[in-house]
Parts: C-alpha cells; sequence; structure tokens
C-alpha cells in the first residue's frame, strides 16, 4: 500500500513539473504576439483591422497580467547577448566618428530595442512580487508612471531627421526595419504600462485588511505623544503601539460579539436549514454550527495578526498559511451544510417513497464533496502561481501510466457503480459476502462497510465484491424457511401418525404467520420479468408435511414450510409457536417424541427340557 501511494506521489509530482515547463514559455509567447499586434496597429490603415487589432491587444494584455500574477517563474523572451551590445557600442562609436547618421541611428534603434525587452521582463518582475506582497497601489501607479513618461521620451529621440528623407539603401531600408521593431517593442512596453496604471487592483494583491483601513486607524494612533515614546523602543521588534493596539482590540470585539454572531447564525440554520418536524435537528445545529464558529474565530484572528505584523516581512508568508486554512474552514462548512441539507430532503422524501434508495444520495454527495476539493485545489493552485490549465493538459501525457497506478482505485469505484446499478444489495441489509457476513452499513465510491453480528466493522473493497458471491437475506418478499425433523418412536400406530400429518398441514394452512400460496395477498408489487415470482423476488410458499423415513430409532416427519415475514425476530417467534403447537397435535394423537434408546433381550431357560436330558444322560 506505501509503495502504491510512493508512486502515485511521484507520478502527480512529475505531471506537476512537467506541466509547469510546458506552461513557463506563455508569457513569453504572449510577448511576442504583442509585438506583432503592435507592429500590424503601427502599419495598418484600414479602421475595421485596426478596431479588431486593439480587441486582440486587450484581450492579450489581460491574459498576460493573469499569467504573471499566477506565475511562480517568470521566462521572458530571450533577449540581445552582451556581446552583440558591445559590437552595437563600437559600431556606434565608429559611424558617429565616420558621420554615417543612417547607421548610427540603426545601431541605436537596435540596442533600444534590447534594452526595452530588458525593461519589459524587469517590469513583469516587478508586478510579480508587487502580486503576491501586498505593494501599495498608488506606489505601483505612481512607479508605471514615471516609466511611462521615460518610455516616451525615448521614443522621441529615435526619429529619423526630416533631411535625410527619402531614403534609398541599403543602410537606410536595415533602419527602417529597426526603427520598426524599436516602435513595435516600445509600444507594447507603454501598453503594459498603461494597463497596469488603468487596473491597478488586477495586478496588486489585497487584503481585507487594507480595504477596511485599519492601516488609517493605526495611523491615527501612532500619532499621540505616548505612542511615539513607546514605538521608539518596538521599533526593533518591527512592531508599534498602533498595531497592537488594533490587534488587542479586535480580538476583544470578536470575543464580545461572538454571542451575538452566534444567534445570528442559529436563526439561519433553524430558518433555511432546518425544517420544523425534521429529523437529528440537534446533530444538524451541531454539525454546523463547529465550522461557523471556526471560520468566525479564525477571521478575527487573521485580521489581528496582520494588525500585529503589519510592518514585519512576514505578511507574504502568513497571508498563505491562513489562506490555506480559510479553504480548509470553507470545505468543512459546505461539507457539513451538504450533509445536512441532503439528511433532510432524504428524510421528507423517504416518508412518502418508500423505494428511496440511500446509496445513491450517497454517492451523489461524495461525487459533489470531491467537486468541492477539486475546485478549492485548482483555486488554491491557481493562488500561489501553479497554472492549473497547464497541469490537466499535461494530464494527457501521463494518462496512461496515472491509469496503471490508479489501477485499483478506478477498479473500486467501477465496482461500486456495478453494485449500485445492479442493485446487488442496498444500506441495512443483511448480506453474506465470502466469509463476511453482517448488515450493510455504508456503500461508498471504494469499498463497502459491512457491520457484522458481533459488532465489529469490516470494509471490502468494491472491486472484490463485484467479482464475489453474494448472499442477500434481505431480498426476500416472503418467505423465511422453517424445515424439521420430527422423530417418533416406533411403538406408535400408524393410524396416529396419519392423523398427526394431516393435523399438521391443517396447522400450517391456518396459520396467520406461514407462508401459505392459496392467499393472494402475499405480494402487493408485481414487476414483469422473464422469470418466476418466486425466484425474482424472494417469494416461497411451499408447505410440506410427509413421513419421510425409518430412521434407526425412530420415524421421521418431515415439515417443511416459510413464515410470511423475513424479519429474523419474527421468525423466530412463528417457529417457536409452531414448536409448540407441534408437541400438543403429537399429545392429542397418542404419539411421543423418541430418543436413542438401546433394548437388551434375555431368554430364560426351559427347565422341563433340561430334566429330561438329565434323566436320559442317567440312564446311559
Amino acid at each position: 500500500m506505501l509503495k502504491k501511494i510512493a508512486g502515485t506521489g511521484l507520478l502527480l509530482c512529475c505531471i506537476f513539473f512537467v506541466g509547469q515547463v510546458l506552461a513557463a514559455p506563455q508569457i513569453a509567447d504572449i510577448i511576442v504576439q504583442l509585438e506583432q499586434n503592435r507592429m500590424q496597429l503601427n502599419q495598418e490603415k484600414d479602421e475595421a483591422l485596426i478596431n479588431q487589432a486593439l480587441e486582440r491587444q486587450s484581450e492579450l494584455l489581460a491574459t498576460l497580467m493573469q499569467q504573471v500574477k499566477q506565475s511562480s517563474h517568470l521566462v521572458l523572451p530571450k533577449g540581445v547577448s552582451e556581446k552583440r551590445r558591445n559590437f552595437l557600442k563600437s559600431r556606434i562609436a565608429v559611424n558617429q566618428k565616420l558621420g554615417n547618421k543612417l547607421a548610427v541611428l540603426r545601431d541605436k534603434a537596435e540596442l533600444e530595442a534590447a534594452n526595452t525587452r530588458q525593461a519589459i521582463g524587469k517590469y513583469l518582475h516587478y508586478l510579480n512580487n508587487a502580486a503576491n506582497s501586498y505593494a501599495d497601489i498608488e506606489e505601483l501607479v505612481s512607479y508605471s508612471q514615471k516609466l511611462l513618461e521615460k518610455s516616451r521620451a525615448l521614443n522621441k529621440t529615435l526619429k529619423v531627421p526630416e533631411h535625410l528623407q527619402p531614403l534609398e539603401s541599403k543602410v537606410a531600408a536595415e533602419m527602417q526595419a529597426k526603427l520598426a521593431e524599436f516602435e513595435a517593442v516600445n509600444g507594447v512596453y507603454q501598453d503594459i504600462l498603461d494597463f497596469a496604471i488603468s487596473n491597478p487592483r488586477q495586478i496588486v494583491t489585497t487584503h481585507w485588511f487594507q480595504d477596511l483601513s485599519l492601516f488609517s486607524v493605526i495611523s491615527y494612533i501612532n500619532q499621540f505623544d505616548w505612542a511615539k515614546q513607546a514605538n521608539r523602543k518596538l521599533i526593533a521588534l518591527n512592531i508599534d503601539v498602533g498595531g497592537v493596539g488594533v490587534s488587542v482590540a479586535i480580538i476583544l470585539l470578536v470575543y464580545f460579539s461572538y454571542p451575538f454572531v452566534f444567534k445570528c447564525t442559529s436563526w439561519c440554520i433553524e430558518k433555511y436549514i432546518i425544517d420544523e418536524g425534521a429529523e437529528n435537528q440537534t446533530l444538524i445545529y451541531h454539525e454546523i454550527r463547529k465550522p461557523a464558529r471556526a471560520l468566525l474565530v479564525f477571521f478575527g484572528i487573521d485580521l489581528a495578526t496582520n494588525a500585529f505584523f503589519y510592518r514585519t516581512d512576514f505578511r507574504p508568508v502568513i497571508e498563505k498559511i491562513t489562506f490555506v486554512i480559510y479553504c480548509l474552514l470553507i470545505i468543512w462548512l459546505l461539507f457539513k451544510i451538504l450533509d445536512s441539507v441532503i439528511l433532510i430532503h432524504i428524510s421528507r422524501i423517504s416518508r412518502t417513497n418508500k423505494a428511496l434508495r440511500k446509496e445513491l444520495f450517497n454517492l451523489g454527495i461524495q461525487i459533489i464533496k470531491g467537486l468541492i476539493l477539486v475546485t478549492v485545489l485548482a483555486i488554491c493552485l491557481s493562488h500561489f502561481g501553479i497554472n492549473v490549465t497547464a497541469i490537466v493538459s499535461t494530464l494527457g501525457l501521463g494518462g496512461l501510466a496515472f491509469a496503471l497506478a490508479a489501477k485499483d482505485t478506478l477498479s473500486n469505484f467501477f465496482g461500486g457503480i456495478t453494485i449500485l446499478f445492479d442493485n446487488i444489495y442496498s444500506m441495512g441489509d443483511w448480506v453474506q459476502i465470502g466469509e463476511v457476513e453482517g448488515t450493510v452499513a455504508e456503500i461508498g465510491l471504494r469499498s463497502t462497510t459491512i457491520r457484522t453480528f458481533d459488532n465489529a466493522l469490516i470494509t471490502i473493497p468494491n472491486a472484490q465484491v463485484s467479482v464475489s458471491s453474494v448472499k442477500n437475506w434481505n431480498r426476500r418478499a416472503v418467505g423465511r424457511r422453517i424445515k424439521m425433523y420430527i422423530g417418533v418412536t416406533y411403538e406408535s400406530d400408524m393410524n396416529d401418525i396419519r392423523q398427526a400429518l394431516e393435523d399438521i398441514r391443517s396447522l400450517l394452512r391456518e396459520h396467520p404467520g406461514i407462508a401459505n400460496p392459496k392467499q393472494k395477498n402475499i405480494v402487493k408489487r408485481r414487476h414483469f420479468k422473464l422469470s418466476s415470482q418466486e425466484d425474482s423476488q424472494g417469494i416461497k410458499t411451499t408447505q410440506l408435511v410427509f413421513l419421510d423415513r425409518f430412521n434407526d430409532f425412530f420415524i421421521d416427519i418431515l415439515i417443511y414450510c416459510f413464515s410470511r415475514s423475513v424479519n429474523w425476530a419474527e421468525w423466530l417467534a412463528v417457529k417457536e409457536d409452531i414448536l409448540f403447537k407441534l408437541d400438543e397435535i403429537l399429545k392429542k394423537n397418542n404419539l411421543e417424541f423418541a430418543y436413542p434408546t438401546q433394548v437388551w433381550i434375555q431368554k430364560t431357560p426351559d427347565t422341563d427340557k433340561l430334566s429330561a436330558i438329565d434323566a436320559e444322560m442317567v440312564k446311559n
């Protein structure tokens, strides 16, 4: 089992890293597409095509920012090597001395395009850090505006002088191409800066601590003279009076507001979740209240922690930890609400529909819980910068290996589906699977749980059940067998035995607890099947009473019938009543129960014959 778990974990790690490798070039591809789109915008004159290019640009920028925010490692297009940079700088210096202005402009355009690509990479790294460290939005906008002004100023310097136009030479063509490339790259840089300035909240992650404006409260407290004096001593610990005070105030607020919130939660549970007259109201109430209470308390702890450590570098780490805890608490709450709602609906439907199969509800609940887990896991991975789409796409590469590693799990899953759709057994049925016998406690996606009659709990994989013979004692509409032999003594009169047989047959026909084939109300439901009703529905009404055999010590009478009830306790009661009445019938017909006996026969010698023999012997 440990080897399987380790193998599956290793496979998932491989899939994860392959997904990251495949996801890495996406940002570089988006930048290349933005450059091509900007090149088209700079050269296009048709208004319809310009509008299409602008829409394409907006989509690419939004995708780029999403990737930058989610990615843990940015991979950008390869820039110009340092060797090429040095070569361009040297050639610019030489052409300046020779007065080759077109060549100088060509090399400057190529060099500035390389520098701009490098600036784009640095800025995207800055945005990635800002997204994961709760950077200040105003600071991000101000920094981006400075870079935008610098980029626009650079764009004005690289222009072809009017006295050098028109140009028709190889160097001029190269210069025009390099200038167009620079304008496209610099245009992409400005587009990214404009998008960041216009949509900073799509990039920077903000905590609700910031949205609640608690920083202004902390700043207000720190303005007091006594707070400033205390902060001089606390500055070494990277905390201040304002942060500590707000943290303590939040804890006290949560503590004192808890009864009020508790009453509101209770009112919501009673009004929207628990129906009037529903079963297990107390259980449902307490099960939902636990995660709701934990979520409220942790919310206060989260705010207090952020207020306490707002000046430290621990906040990104704290945010990641709290995000995971919030996800777990929300999953816990959703699971409890789901269980409660389903329990209420099952109890409500079961009042009118007795044929309700609870196993299908359990299967549906487990599937919904699985979807909730997958959804929350995807949100967590996206929050930590892991590209879920790429990981899902790589599952196709490792699908075969994953199927082999999860072979047993898939077998159990499809075995459970087979059990449910073939209706082999239901929850509460008395079954015997191999050597395991007991009551079905639960039918899960992976296994079936059996509660044995000695109160032990046994789990059997569904794949094993689907290929095993299953004996289901509850699949009997009518008829739990009663079979017995009654032995009477050999001294019994045969006429008495005949009369006793007739009395026993009459007893079975008239007894209300014994199934009688002549009674038509035995089965209320009839289903059309190409099989006998006795076999398909488990209806047995046979009644047999015969003198069976001459045994060694007694004469056997066979009694074979079925009870009307399939309940064990009721069957025992009927059987007990039959035994008492059989005793009365035997006594009535002068019959006795036989038991093993041994008879010794000893013959006495004839004395007259012995005397005659003795007299004859004397004469001789």
